[in-house]
């Protein structure tokens, strides 16, 4: 895979990616001379990325099984990120869940389970690695939310819609916060792709009708998002701060 950017002599960890977006992020700046730390509570699905990627990477990949709304577990894998690879020049958060339930129908124990991962964890994650980058002086991060923080959500529930406001909520005040010290955070809000929590939860017809949707016609492939996040991970977007990245297909929704 030819790619234009040169991530050698950085390192950086990506949640949530055994899988979907995450993986395929991985994948791909596995090829620019990054050192990744590979995060996801799917250890099985980890240890299969973490071998794709060490096939390409001039760094051989850190997996390390997590579930981030744990936070002795994100810590337990910040201090071993740091053990090898010694700073931590960037964070992807592509950790997150979703179930369709309808409003009236979610119980406070799904809620929870939902908020703990795409919220609660996405916010221990950021905690422990600022507290990293502060003591550096710099470090990127890129949280991702959804179309469905956006406006609404065609597929998930209420709870669904919600992590992701907050997550573009948290992403804004961290940027205005943190800029100054050397931070950067920004936002990525992808619209449906093909990955396995779109395919685990909807129907082949249901997905052929959210094509219709989508001016562009069809579903994202995950490789396309992964490239808009290693735009915002490198130094082309370096005035980029506090912005939320839509990559959608035209999918605007009011």
């Amino acid at each position: 895979m030819d790619t234009k950017w040169n991530f050698s002599g950085q390192f950086g960890i990506i949640t949530g990616s055994a899988s979907g977006i995450g993986a395929a992020l991985a994948a791909l700046l596995a090829e620019s001379g990054v050192g990744l730390a590979l995060v996801d509570r799917d250890r099985e699905g980890l240890e299969s990325v973490a071998i794709q990627c060490a096939r390409v990477a001039s760094v051989e990949p850190l997996a390390i099984p997590t579930d981030v709304s744990r936070e002795a577990e994100v810590q337990k894998m910040v201090k071993k990120t740091l053990e090898r690879f010694g700073k931590i020049d960037f964070l992807v958060t592509s950790a997150g869940i979703m179930f369709r339930t309808k409003f009236p129908d979610i119980s406070i124990d799904e809620w929870d389970e939902l908020m703990d991962t795409n919220l609660r964890g996405l916010f221990i994650c950021n905690q422990l690695v600022v507290r990293e980058m502060l003591n550096q002086g710099r470090g990127t991060i890129v949280n991702i939310a959804s179309v469905a923080g956006r406006s609404i959500s065609l597929i998930g529930g209420a709870h669904y819609c919600t992590s992701k406001h907050a997550v573009i909520g948290l992403t804004r005040h961290l940027a205005r916060e943190l800029c100054q010290q050397g931070i950067r955070a920004n936002a990525f809000c992808p619209g449906a792709t093909n990955t396995p929590m779109i395919h685990d939860n909807i129907s082949k017809e249901e997905i052929d009708e959210l094509k219709q949707r989508i001016p562009l016609g069809r579903l994202a492939d995950a490789e396309e998002q992964a490239k808009v996040i290693a735009f915002m991970l490198s130094d082309g977007a370096s005035y980029m701060n506090g912005a939320c990245l839509d990559s959608n297909g035209g999918s605007v929704m009011l």
